[in-house]
């Protein structure tokens, strides 16, 4: 009887959650005295420079080198060699990482790479 009513529970919360999930949402409708932060905000395009200069570091390379960085700054040891754990998988796949980045047109110039 408490495993029929266990189910059952289970089954009505995840029945409930599905509802809530797929429903469409629909905001309240909003009086005169509400305030708006957004209100008055003009939204412009950026430059192809502005796009590149804050495009961030999408180079595999870059990213194992950050990650590396933050390695030798952490104090615990356990956060130290998850992150040094996590450059290591960026350096050890960066060609697959930087192809994936290339086919979707988003990789940079490497900024940590030494020239040859």
């Amino acid at each position: 009887m408490k495993l029929t009513r266990a189910i059952s529970s289970i089954f009505a919360a995840v029945m409930l959650g599905g509802l809530m999930l797929f429903a469409p949402a629909f905001a309240a409708p909003q009086n005169d005295s509400s305030f708006s932060a957004l209100q008055g905000v003009e939204a412009q395009a950026l430059s192809a420079e502005e796009m590149q200069a804050i495009s961030g570091e999408l180079n595999a390379f870059d990213i194992a080198a950050a990650i590396g960085a933050q390695a030798l700054a952490a104090t615990d040891p356990k956060v130290a060699k998850a992150l040094a754990d996590l450059s290591l998988y960026f350096f050890r796949n960066a060609e697959k990482i930087n192809a994936y980045f290339q086919r979707l047109h988003i990789l940079t110039d490497c900024k940590v790479c030494i020239p040859q």
